[in-house]
């Protein structure tokens, strides 16, 4: 059972596009692909741990709390991430 409010997390084919597109080869090889959460694609780092969750249509970036996904900037997401 889940205490957050929103879509079930789906694992299907790695959509790396997103990724692609805000950071370099290099940069993309330390994150895992997740899966998505309704439209949002969950990207894990492998050291941080911590996530950037993009929307699919590559638009808004999204952090986890307060009982769902929240709209963030992409430079609090990225910093987020990265600290």
């Amino acid at each position: 059972m889940s205490s957050f409010d929103h879509d079930p997390i789906v694992v299907g084919k790695a959509n790396w596009e997103l990724l692609e597109v805000f950071l370099s080869s290099r940069e993309c090889e330390d994150f895992m692909y997740m899966g998505r959460a309704g439209n949002i694609e969950l990207y894990k780092h492998r050291w941080t741990r911590r996530y950037l969750n993009i929307s699919s249509n590559g638009r808004r970036f999204y952090r986890l709390g307060d009982g769902g996904y929240i709209e963030t900037s992409k430079d609090e997401a990225m910093e987020h991430v990265y600290s």
